[in-house]
């Protein structure tokens, strides 16, 4: 038995998710949005995920980059030590795809802001 609380909506409840021969049992939730995510964790628990990359001859030194898509949690740190060998050079768009398939997730980065020459 493992104990998660729901984070799909802000009551927050605090479930009870049991697996018996493939089966999942969920009790504590409310509605079915916990018993979704309760399983979820427990078969496939994704994460969205944010991280800055460096910029050389930009009028900043980093720009923030996400996933195009949430990812399972086990790519998290892949994902961001990919990110951490990374350096782009100015000018950098905003929605600018960097990476595909970043650390073989299946997801992309692309950047969340622009950054300008200096």
């Amino acid at each position: 038995m493992k104990e998660l609380t729901c984070i799909r909506c802000p009551m927050g409840c605090v479930m009870n998710i049991e697996e018996k021969n493939g089966e999942y049992t969920v009790t504590g939730n409310t509605c079915p949005r916990g018993k979704e995510y309760a399983i979820s964790e427990m078969t496939d628990p994704v994460r969205t995920f944010s991280v800055s990359v460096r910029v050389k001859g930009g009028d900043r030194g980093a720009v923030a980059v996400r996933v195009d898509r949430p990812v399972n949690k086990k790519y998290i740190l892949p994902i961001a030590k990919a990110a951490r060998g990374m350096v782009l050079t100015a000018p950098v768009e905003q929605g600018q795809k960097i990476a595909k398939n970043v650390a073989g997730s299946g997801a992309d980065l692309i950047t969340l802001d622009k950054v300008r020459p200096q």
